[in-house]
C-alpha cells in the first residue's frame, strides 16, 4: 500500500486545496506524523508534481541548487519544518516515484541532485526580451513594430479592470488665469480638459494631433505628472466618469500562474514577465524631455490596446509619484465629467540624481 500525506505537509495555498479536496480518509500522516487528520494517496498529487518539474531540468553545473531546494525556494511548496527535518525531500521522491515506470529509460527523480530552472538556460529570446529589444530599436527605425504574441487580445484580459461610474480622478495643468479684476482663478471646464488635435502634443498613449485624456488617481500624482518646479502655480480639477468603463490595468501583476496545472508553464512565466515589462515602459521615465521617439515604445503598445476594441483605457504606474498613485488614460476624454478646479503652489521638489540606470546610448 502507497504512503499517504496530508495538507499539514504543504504550504503552497493550491496543494492545501488539492489535498483538502481529494482526501479520501483519515489517519495518520507518513510524512509528518500528525493523527487524525484527512489523508490523500501521494499517487494522486503525481500529475501537479510532474507538471512543475517540467519547469527544471538537472545540472552538472556546481552553480546548481539541489532540487528540493530550489522547489521551496520558488514556491514555497512544503511545510517549513517538513522540509528542514528533510521529510520534504522523501515525500517528493515517493511522489515522483509513484508514476515512474521503470521501462521508460527515464531516471528516478532524486530531491538531492543539483537542478536548475529551465529560463536560466533557454536559448530563445524570450517575449520580454524581445520587447525590450525592440523598444531599444524604434527610437532609431521608427517604423519597427513590435512582435506581441498571438493571443495577444487573450492574454490582456488577465489585466482587465472595472471603473464604476462617477469614479473620482484628478486632471491637472501648469499656469492658471486671470478674471476681469486681475485675481488669479484655476483653469476650468475645457481649458484644463484634454486639449484639441491641433495643440495635442506626442505622449505616452498619443501621437501627435491625437487626442486622448491624461488624469491620475491621486491629487498629488496628477500635480507631480505635470513637473511643475518650485513656487509654480498649477491648475487641478476633480473629474468623475460619466458610465462604467474597462480598462487594461498594467500597475499590477497579472495573476500568478500555477505551475501544478497550467498546460504551458514556461510560456506562462513569459507571458507574466512581458505584461510586468509594459507596465515599467509606461512608466517609465523620459530620458530628454525635448525628444518625443522616447514615447515610441509606449504609442505603439497603446495603438495595438486600442485596436483590440475592448478598451477604454489604460492605467499605468507614475513615473514621478512612484508607489503613491497612478496614472490613466481614456481614448475617449468625453467618458469624463469636469468638475470644480483650484490652484495649488508647488512648494517642494525634490531632485535625487546618480549614474544612468544602464549603459545604453542617450
Amino acid at each position: 500500500m502507497r504512503s499517504s500525506c496530508c495538507i499539514g505537509c504543504f504550504s503552497h495555498k493550491w496543494l492545501r486545496q488539492y489535498v483538502r479536496d481529494q482526501s479520501k480518509h483519515t489517519g495518520q500522516c507518513d510524512y509528518c506524523g500528525r493523527t487524525r487528520v484527512k489523508l490523500i494517496d501521494i499517487g494522486a498529487l503525481y500529475d501537479p508534481f510532474s507538471n512543475l518539474l517540467r519547469l527544471y531540468m538537472p545540472t552538472d553545473d556546481s552553480h546548481g541548487d539541489m532540487l528540493i531546494d530550489l522547489l521551496q525556494q520558488d514556491h514555497q511548496i512544503f511545510n517549513d519544518e517538513l522540509h528542514g527535518s528533510g521529510e520534504a525531500a522523501r515525500l517528493l521522491e515517493d511522489i515522483m516515484d509513484s508514476g515512474w515506470d521503470d521501462d521508460s529509460g527515464e531516471p528516478r527523480t532524486d530531491p538531492h541532485e543539483l537542478y536548475q530552472h529551465r529560463s536560466s538556460v533557454w536559448y530563445h529570446t524570450t517575449m520580454a526580451q524581445s520587447w525590450e529589444g525592440f523598444c531599444r530599436d524604434v527610437k532609431r527605425h521608427h517604423n519597427r513594430e513590435p512582435d506581441f504574441p498571438e493571443l495577444f487580445d487573450e492574454e490582456l484580459a488577465r489585466l482587465e479592470m472595472e471603473l464604476p461610474s462617477g469614479t473620482l480622478l484628478h486632471r491637472a495643468r501648469l499656469g492658471f488665469t486671470t478674471d476681469e479684476n486681475g485675481r488669479l482663478q484655476p483653469f476650468q471646464g475645457a481649458e484644463i480638459g484634454a486639449p484639441p488635435p491641433d495643440k495635442a502634443t506626442p505622449g505616452r498613449a498619443n501621437v501627435e494631433g491625437e487626442v486622448v485624456l491624461y488624469v491620475a488617481d491621486q491629487e498629488a500624482t496628477a500635480v507631480a505628472e505635470v513637473r511643475p518646479w518650485r513656487g509654480l502655480l498649477v491648475s487641478v480639477a476633480e473629474m468623475r466618469l460619466t458610465h462604467d468603463l474597462c480598462v487594461v490595468d498594467l500597475t499590477k501583476a497579472s495573476p500568478p500562474t500555477n505551475p501544478f496545472t497550467d498546460e504551458a508553464p514556461m510560456y506562462e512565466e513569459e507571458l507574466e514577465q512581458l505584461l510586468l515589462a509594459f507596465g515599467e515602459e509606461l512608466g517609465r521615465p523620459l530620458r530628454r524631455a525635448d525628444d518625443p521617439t522616447d514615447y515610441l515604445p509606449c504609442q505603439k503598445l497603446v495603438r495595438r490596446i486600442r485596436k483590440s476594441g475592448f478598451y477604454d483605457g489604460i492605467r499605468y504606474p507614475s513615473a514621478l509619484s512612484p508607489g503613491k498613485g497612478t496614472n490613466l488614460v481614456f481614448f475617449d476624454p468625453k467618458v469624463m465629467r469636469i468638475g470644480a478646479s483650484k490652484l495649488v503652489e508647488a512648494k517642494r521638489v525634490k531632485v535625487t540624481y546618480g549614474p544612468p540606470e544602464d549603459d545604453e546610448e542617450i
